[in-house]
């Protein structure tokens, strides 16, 4: 229903007027609300508000001569805006609609999705090898691969970085880690995050309906449309943690 009424202001309406007058913004085609809010951010600033009841609106000569009222309960902004303006037809409407949708929608998807699919692959940069987070030289890893490596890499000795408490760990100054790392002490709560700056996401042969099992849709393949684009998004929402060069931060 947001995107389903449109209108346009009628060139004569005293309302049209003062929009322009008082050069208050609003596109050539808008949704209702987007009137009615106009009209209650300017009530506002001119101080139309009654004090413990915000929906009743005092208004100023201007305001009065357009709705021929001096005082306006706030859900009736609607009906009183309808004598100026015209309602945007119904073809007109859909292709605002759509454009309006189109640069508006955002669709989210779980950082996680990526890191939980066994199928997703990361390279480690080969920098980090000689620190013996790799001891067969692979740099391709999963996710939990990766994960348990560093984790056992923490907790054994090393030249690298020393445990201090059960959770807590120091990084050498000698370190390679003390070149890139912008701290010296982390948690062990903390290894998913610094793994995440030092990794390249390389792709996952899983889609959405092969690593979800839960989800079923008779008439979807995992290659159809649909599906790949939703993984374009989920890839395009997780380019955020590609491999960089410059510190890592915590």
């Amino acid at each position: 229903m947001e995107y389903a009424e449109w209108w346009i202001l009628k060139p004569e309406s005293s309302l049209s007027n003062l929009i322009q007058q008082q050069r208050l913004p609003l596109n050539l085609f808008f949704r209702p609300i987007e009137l009615t809010t106009l009209i209650q951010d300017y009530a506002h600033q001119n101080d139309m508000y009654i004090k413990g009841n915000e929906n009743i609106l005092i208004l100023n000569d201007e305001l009065k001569t357009c709705f021929n009222t001096p005082i306006v309960y706030i859900p009736d902004l609607y009906n009183l805006c309808l004598p100026h303006v015209d309602v945007v037809n119904e073809s007109k409407s859909f292709v605002i609609k759509n454009k309006l949708i189109h640069d508006e929608m955002y669709v989210d998807s779980p950082t996680e999705i990526i890191y939980c699919d066994p199928s997703s692959k990361f390279w480690i940069p080969r920098q980090f090898f000689s620190s013996g987070i790799s001891t067969n030289n692979q740099f391709i890893f999963s996710w939990k691969e990766l994960y348990d490596n560093f984790l056992s890499f923490i907790t054994k000795p090393n030249a690298h970085i020393k445990q201090i408490t059960n959770t807590i760990f120091f990084i050498d100054d000698n370190s390679i880690f003390a070149d890139r790392f912008n701290f010296k002490y982390f948690h062990i709560n903390q290894i998913s995050l610094i793994l995440k700056q030092m990794i390249k996401f390389l792709g996952k042969s899983n889609t959405i309906l092969t690593a979800c099992p839960d989800l079923k849709f008779e008439d979807i393949n995992p290659q159809d449309d649909v599906v790949l684009w939703m993984e374009d998004i989920i890839q395009n929402n997780n380019n955020i943690t590609p491999y960089v060069s410059s510190f890592i931060y915590l």
